[in-house]
């Protein structure tokens, strides 16, 4: 009897052990004083420093955002460059928090890898860069051309797709990751790269003047979501991102910007009211701080303000936000209200 219960007292001791190792919540972000995001930093796209090295980029603003939710602060945040098809092995092994940039998901990744999807952040489009054919007009000039893409990757699913749709017979070679694919492309190994459109558009942009035979064509090949990424496990960080996210989407839906945030603060609204951290109970049992928002639409402002400096109109990528617009504006973004 005394043997059984023993046994029943070490296994409750190691079951203990292991939910409190499954989720870390903030514990190694607290620890460390900073919040780790992962990202491609080899484009000044995502997230790259200035000349006065201060980090920019769609991927660094999120961080930025996360930082700025459990600190309180915008500058206590650390970008890490992270190869997409790492992304599982960086995030198991603490060597990330959150994964951003244009991580692949796809179902076997999902089912296989210790990384989840915690948020939506917008969706991307993917498109083709291509070597330039005289006197083309339409993808029939590009008919059973060579397609750079990445192995086993939802690029090359979707390609797939395209190419037999509109009977192209497009030839893919494959390569490990979108880097060896661009570097193969600039080698004219294939006339035509896929994928992303941030992506492609930031290799255009510090190429073209070099490989003046270059051009982006205007095809788009599939729509895809990109999500912040973070361990499975880890169901408190995982709602986090979820609702930091979530609170500058809410904050367009409600009008508030970085310009005219101040009028807001003494407004009735049960959901402006949590939003803000009046009532600072909500972000308590986040665990965060409970005026980050403030702070946050401040600094960097709403959604809307964040995807306009870094990829739309205010940007050099100048990609219209179509469907990463409110759902109210005619896009597919839906933000929760916040009770």
């Amino acid at each position: 009897m005394k043997l059984k219960l023993w046994f029943l007292v070490l296994s409750l001791v190691f079951f203990g052990k292991e939910c409190a190792a499954a989720d870390a919540g903030l514990r190694y972000i607290n620890t460390r004083g900073t919040v780790r995001c992962g990202s491609d930093l080899t484009t000044k796209t995502y997230a790259y420093k200035d000349e006065a090295g201060y980090w920019r980029g769609i991927d660094a603003d999120f961080c930025r955002l996360f930082s700025t939710a459990i600190f309180g602060r915008g500058d206590r945040f650390e970008m890490v460059d992270v190869k997409s098809y790492d992304t599982a092995k960086a995030i198991a092994s603490n060597k990330i928090d959150i994964m951003l940039g244009d991580a692949p998901s796809t179902a076997t990744r999902d089912i296989g890898s210790k990384a989840t999807q915690a948020q939506l952040l917008y969706y991307g489009r993917q498109m083709f860069l291509a070597q330039k054919i005289d006197g083309a007009n339409s993808m029939e000039a590009y008919k059973g051309k060579k397609v750079c893409t990445v192995t086993n990757s939802e690029d090359f699913y979707n390609l797939q797709d395209y190419s037999d749709k509109y009977s192209l017979e497009l030839r893919p070679l494959m390569f490990k990751d979108p880097r060896a694919a661009k570097e193969a492309f600039l080698l004219k190994r294939c006339e035509l790269l896929t994928g992303s459109e941030i992506y492609l558009k930031s290799i255009y942009r510090q190429m073209a003047n070099e490989y003046m035979d270059i051009t982006m064509l205007p095809e788009v090949i599939a729509y895809k979501p990109v999500y912040a990424q973070v361990l499975k496990d880890n169901q408190t960080l995982r709602t986090i991102v979820k609702w930091v996210v979530n609170a500058v989407t809410l904050a367009e839906k409600k009008g508030i910007t970085s310009k005219n945030i101040d009028i807001f603060i003494g407004v009735k609204d049960a959901s402006i009211v949590n939003l803000f951290g009046i009532n600072p109970v909500l972000w308590e049992k986040f665990q965060l701080k409970p005026g980050w928002v403030k702070t946050a639409i401040t600094e960097l402002g709403n959604y809307g303000e964040i995807y306009e400096r870094n990829l739309g109109s205010l940007s050099d990528l100048n990609i219209d936000r179509e469907k990463n617009k409110l759902i109210d504006d005619g896009g597919l973004i839906i933000p929760q209200s916040f009770f």
